[in-house]
């Protein structure tokens, strides 16, 4: 029982470095569309984002620009669609709070706000959003020469350094919080 609580003292006294600053951050993988948004675009979507966000501490604050765009708009498992599928695509702000569990293991909350807009059957729509999510990521640091080939990362020691992180995240968007408008008239539609 003793050596529970020294382990238990040892581990809440330990902490991790956190390297502040400015980052670059790029992600993509699948969305997922819910509601009566799914019957004007495909169900699930590719997602690409790039955002640029500064670091200090424990917060992290990002803005970022995100597409979510169908596989194939012109197709689905039936045939040939008769109107296209929707891209939708946003501009956003994160504000970020990260854990770190151990050197290069953090997890992290999130919040976003963030204004977006469709095109296709969804043409003339656009409006705000609200997100929270929360997720893993784990950094190391290794060589520039790795965006050239990828083992390059892990085996070459010297010259110029990056620190690069692969995250999982899984987020939620606030429909009630969405207020589509069509950008031509003031008439207000809801989705």
């Amino acid at each position: 029982m003793r050596s529970f609580v020294i382990v238990g003292v040892v581990l809440a006294l330990a902490s991790t470095a956190r390297a502040d600053g400015f980052y670059y951050s790029e992600g993509f993988g699948a969305t997922h569309v819910k509601d009566e948004l799914a019957s004007y675009t495909d169900s699930t979507l590719f997602r690409f984002r790039i955002a640029l966000g500064m670091r200090r501490g424990a917060w992290a604050y990002e803005g970022a620009i995100a597409i979510n765009a169908p596989v194939d708009p012109y197709y689905d498992d039936y045939g040939p669609k008769s109107k296209p599928s929707s891209t939708l695509g946003d501009f956003e702000f994160t504000l970020k709070y990260l854990q770190p569990l151990s050197r290069h293991l953090e997890v992290y909350i999130r919040g976003t706000a963030g204004y977006g807009s469709a095109d296709a059957s969804l043409n003339d729509y656009a409006g705000r959003s609200l997100g929270f999510g929360a997720g893993i990521q784990l950094k190391g640091r290794g060589s520039v020469t790795g965006l050239l080939f990828w083992p390059l990362f892990f085996l070459v020691k010297s010259g110029p350094m990056m620190t690069a992180g692969l995250y999982l995240d899984e987020a939620t968007t606030s429909s009630a919080s969405m207020d589509l408008r069509t950008r031509r008239s003031t008439r207000s539609s809801r989705i």
